[in-house]
């Protein structure tokens, strides 16, 4: 296997050096002509922001209860041209809360979405049309803020217990996640395609990729599946660090699988094949805005011991109406699916408060609606 990946890698760079040897002695062509990326900073930024807000006060059977929620997404883009060197530059965050019912002082926010984003790509143009690019991207996906059970923003005493099912190892404060616990993590080099300013195809056949669990509480938890005949599965951690399933035993008296420190590891350290694909455009005379970017990656050495090594694969979708000078309203789509990271599950009432009771392996989808303002700055043309 190992021989089999330095062959590949070795092709794969000696191909990129012979073929940039060739091409920079030819001269490029003016990029204006080519209807690209000008000289100099091209950068779009937007946000939105997402309210609603009810309340009641001595409602009658049946009326509802007080409701607050709130959120935005933010993102930003910039493209730096400067002869050959062209370096593309994404970031982007998502942050969605509610409080459902009456605030009596400690009751804490939940969260809806937190996710932050961020991508850089330079690349050097080895054709005379400057298509095809020798390039070296890095991305960035985490979260901002902490997540206790229940998807509460702060440890709440008021969190059914239950909830605590399904998961193995949660330390008393039931904290889910927060920043850098977990963080996804890569650096690749390879080749960029751009046939236009509308469409880049990104492959790296040696893509470095790290989950990094920077709290070792979080690090310890194991994600676990209660079935409907009331067995119960140990899916691996939660978050996609390495746990060693050896070391990991099941406990008849809580009906639950214990996890040894020895057994936990903090960093997955993945080599593997990552392409990115991009895409983006205006129509109906720039009233609508798309733009969608679907990233695979498959990891050559499960990195994170799984029992099935399994593409990740994550896709975006923005869709922005515009309404009036930069105002519109924007509809951002996800899904994501990676075998090493379970999702929630078991959605039901018990004792009538509705939760997730459990997790599985699946796919994760996301959505959001806001009224958002854009604007681009600098000039840039498209085909």
């Amino acid at each position: 296997m190992r021989k089999l990946l330095f062959m590949f890698l070795a092709v794969a760079l000696m191909g990129t050096t012979v073929f940039a040897q060739v091409k920079d002695k030819e001269e490029l062509k003016d990029r204006d002509a080519l209807k690209g990326y000008n000289e100099g900073w091209t950068i779009g930024t937007g946000f939105g922001l997402t309210l609603d807000q009810a309340a009641v006060w001595q409602p009658r059977a049946g009326a509802g209860d007080n409701s607050f929620k709130f959120g935005g997404l933010g993102n930003l883009q910039a493209t730096y041209k400067a002869g050959r060197f062209l370096w593309d530059n994404a970031g982007s965050l998502q942050l969605n809360f509610q409080r459902l019912g009456r605030n009596t002082g400690n009751l804490p926010f939940q969260k809806s979405l937190d996710e932050l984003r961020l991508n850089s790509r330079p690349g050097y143009a080895i054709t005379t049309d400057e298509k095809w690019y020798a390039a070296l991207d890095f991305g960035f996906v985490s979260q901002l803020l902490s997540t206790y059970l229940g998807n509460y923003l702060n440890e709440f005493e008021g969190t059914d217990p239950a909830l605590r099912d399904g998961f193995a190892n949660l330390n008393d404060q039931n904290l889910l996640s927060n920043i850098f616990a977990p963080a996804t993590i890569t650096l690749s080099p390879g080749i960029d395609w751009k046939p236009n300013t509308n469409f880049s195809l990104f492959f790296s056949p040696a893509a470095l990729k790290l989950v990094v669990v920077a709290n070792d509480d979080i690090a310890r938890i194991g994600a676990i599946n209660r079935k409907d005949d009331g067995t119960v599965e140990y899916l691996g951690s939660l978050n996609g660090n390495p746990h060693d399933r050896d070391l990991v035993t099941f406990d008849a008296a809580t009906n639950n699988y214990l996890i040894p420190d020895d057994a936990v590891e903090n960093v997955t350290r993945a080599l593997g094949a990552l392409a990115r694909v991009g895409y983006n455009n205006t129509f109906l005379e720039d009233r609508v805005s798309f733009s969608s970017e679907l990233n695979l990656y498959y990891d050559y050495l499960n990195g994170a011991g799984a029992d099935r090594n399994l593409p990740t694969v994550d896709w975006l979708t923005t869709t922005t109406f515009n309404i009036f000078k930069g105002i519109g309203v924007t509809l951002r789509t996800g899904a994501y699916y990676d075998y090493t990271k379970p999702v929630s599950s078991d959605w039901r009432e018990v004792d009538g408060a509705y939760a997730y009771r459990g997790t599985k392996r699946g796919i994760m989808f996301t959505e959001t609606l806001a009224l958002t303002y854009s604007r681009v700055f600098g000039s840039k043309t498209a085909e």
